[in-house]
């Protein structure tokens, strides 16, 4: 097998939230555009002729779907009123939305 390339190295200054900065809450702002609730750090700043593609992947269980190390899970009513908040706040022309958590439909 030949030897991996380390793709890290050409993105890690394009990460924008990484480690202890992955959490409920701040995904919660990054979808609403709440730069306030987000410290500062980017949020999608979106409107309404804009197609968002969001891809979430990690683990769930009924009604929730969870981050990682430990930063606690975020429930199915507030990810459903994060979802009202863009859609009422015209953040979207189409938005598409990818999620891989096991159990969390």
């Amino acid at each position: 097998m030949a030897e991996a390339n380390d793709v890290y190295a050409a993105v890690k200054d394009h990460i924008d939230y990484k480690g202890a900065d992955v959490t409920p809450e701040n995904f919660i702002a990054v979808l609403t555009g709440d730069s306030k609730a987000a410290n500062g750090k980017k949020v999608l700043q979106a409107g309404p002729e804009d197609n968002v593609f969001v891809n979430f992947a990690d683990h769930g269980g009924t009604g929730l779907i969870a981050f990682p190390m430990g930063a606690g899970v975020l429930h199915e009513a507030d990810f459903i009123a994060a979802l009202d908040t863009m859609h009422e706040k015209k953040m979207y022309k189409q938005l598409v939305f990818y999620m891989e958590a096991c159990e969390s439909g």
